[in-house]
């Protein structure tokens, strides 16, 4: 053997230790080397074909050792997600404390167990129950379905995520269709169905909670006021303060009350409105804050209709005595609401009817409704309700009620037919309406018939069943119900067919008629009937300027139309 296979044979106890510790300069010398180790391993001979065979094999195995080292190197990396940490209470009050920081500090515990990564942390404020409130949560789910980087999101619990099957759905919608992670640092949750499954049934269980819980606060409330007491917030001039026997009840606040008690007063007298009521507070120095110091109309309105303030609580449509202190006394309260009803019910204002307003002709430039005024309280002018809008090639001028009218009238002359085809026409539809009335009198004579027979049978059926053994009379009664049912059936396709015979006197041949004498005795309806003229009878009506256009009904949409109601 040469020098460095003396170095490499196992003479020395540190070498019998870790036999492949040296590795050899060169490959003749590591076969000769490994010729001597398995030698003594295999207790024979190992020849330099053996040799060369088991480190071809030893040098496969350390590859395969390598790729699946790098193998879970890579898909360690693959399983580190940046995940969203959203931590949320319900209010405003749970905001304050530390139930936010608790929580996240909860997901990141979590994340660095298992060896993911937080990217942030959003924290907001929000009930979970009604998905019509839940604005912020909508907005966090955009954004991980938008955002590339994130990977997914991690809650704390399941009721911190959601507590309605709407967000609970969006979640797994997240998960299953874009391919988003959804964690809960407390509730751990495998990968399967079975999970899934869990989920939702937390989520149901949540969703229960919120209702259940609803429930038992509304009974509360309604023990409450059924007691005298207010549940709520009191109205202005009230605060919340301690009543007789220990509990809470509203109590006048000095200065407001004196302020509640004025506005009664004032308004009882019959000599201000609501907007006069307003300047005269402010005049004399009663503001309704510090810092909104002129009263609204909506508040004054509120307060004036308020029944809080003669000792009643207004609770679910209904009124239950109270336990407060009135403000003002119930005499004075009915005076101030009966000027408010008068006024609301003024039989001298004059309601004005307006021909073609409401959205009935259109803007020919830009599709909006054309509105309509009264000018020097006798003429009627209309033009486009969007009278600066950048569309109109000019400033669209008013124009006369006349001016539109005869344009209308000239329109349903058009629909006047000459005297030849209108009396082909009316002959064609008598002729049609004729053979109709024939078919369902046959029809109808055929549907009484069959009814007469099954009421006969029916009878018989009834009159077997009084007469048979009990176990007889219970099939008889049986068949008997189902011979009701169809006498009721026929009897009521019967009404229907008498119903349609009657009707088809009318229809298309009174629209044909009513069409040729229209022109004429359109200018004598009354605004409304007018107006059930032009929707019967034309569609998509546009104002070009001054020009009237638009397109006509077909007869089959008047059929439908509610012109055949219009009064000759």
């Amino acid at each position: 053997m040469n020098r460095n296979a003396k170095k490499l044979r196992p003479n020395s106890q540190k070498n019998q230790k870790n036999i492949l510790a040296p590795e050899p300069s060169n490959v003749l010398a590591f076969r000769k080397y490994t010729q001597c180790v398995w030698s003594k391993v295999a207790g024979r001979p190992i020849s330099e074909n053996e040799a060369d065979k088991i480190i071809e094999d030893f040098g496969r195995f350390l590859c395969a050792l390598a790729a699946r080292m790098e193998n879970n190197i890579m898909k360690k990396k693959d399983q580190l997600l940046r995940l969203l940490s959203v931590c949320r209470v319900s209010s405003r009050e749970q905001g304050e404390g530390y139930s936010l920081e608790a929580q996240d500090q909860a997901n990141r515990e979590w994340a660095e167990r298992k060896g993911h990564e937080i990217v942030e942390t959003v924290r907001y404020v929000e009930t979970a129950s009604k998905q019509k409130e839940r604005q912020r949560f909508r907005e966090i789910v955009n954004r991980i379905c938008s955002d590339p980087t994130i990977n997914g999101v991690v809650f704390h619990k399941v009721d911190r995520a959601c507590r309605n099957l709407t967000d609970l759905a969006l979640l797994e919608h997240l998960e299953t269709q874009k391919d988003k992670k959804v964690f809960f640092a407390s509730q751990e949750f495998p990968q399967n169905a079975a999970s899934r499954l869990g989920i939702g049934v937390m989520g149901v269980v949540a969703r229960w909670y919120t209702d259940n819980l609803k429930e038992e606060i509304n009974k509360g409330f309604r023990s409450k006021v059924e007691a005298g007491e207010y549940p709520h917030i009191p109205p202005y001039g009230y605060c919340m303060g301690q009543g007789s026997n220990g509990s809470k009840l509203p109590v006048p606040e000095p200065s407001k009350a004196e302020t509640v008690r004025t506005i009664f007063k004032l308004m009882s007298s019959g000599k201000h409105t609501i907007d006069t009521l307003r300047d005269e507070l402010f005049q004399s120095g009663r503001h309704f804050s510090p810092r909104t110091q002129r009263w609204t109309r909506s508040h004054l309105a509120k307060l004036l209709r308020h029944p809080f303030y003669i000792g009643k609580i207004l609770w679910r449509g209904k009124i239950y005595e109270g336990k407060h202190e009135a403000l003002v006394d119930e005499q004075t309260w009915e005076r101030v609401q009966q000027i408010l009803d008068g006024r609301n019910r003024c039989s001298h204002r004059k309601q004005r009817h307006f021909t073609y307003e409401h959205g009935l002709i259109k803007c020919a430039h830009c599709g909006y409704s054309i509105t309509a005024e009264f000018h020097k309280q006798r003429y009627t002018y209309y033009r486009c309700a969007q009278i600066n809008h950048h569309e109109h090639p000019v400033r669209p001028s008013w124009v006369p009620e006349s001016v539109i009218e005869s344009q209308v009238i000239d329109m349903l002359d058009r629909l006047i037919l000459p005297k030849e085809i209108y009396d082909w026409a009316a002959a064609y539809l008598t002729h049609v309406f004729e053979k109709d009335v024939d078919d369902a009198e046959q029809e109808l004579r055929k549907l009484k018939k069959r009814a007469t027979d099954a009421q006969a049978t029916l009878d018989t059926l009834l009159l077997k069943a009084a007469k048979t053994e009990d176990s007889l009379a219970e099939e008889f009664l049986r068949i008997a119900r189902q011979k009701q049912r169809e006498v009721a059936l026929l009897q009521q396709r019967t009404i229907q067919i008498a119903a349609g015979k009657q009707e088809n006197n009318s229809g298309a041949a009174k629209i044909l008629e009513l069409a040729q004498r229209l022109p004429q005795q359109y200018l004598m309806f009354a605004p409304p009937q007018k107006r059930q003229v032009v929707y019967s009878v034309f569609l998509n009506l546009r104002l070009d300027t001054v020009n009237l256009c638009g397109e006509y009904r077909s007869l089959s949409e008047n059929l439908f139309c509610s012109g055949q109601k219009i009064r000759r």
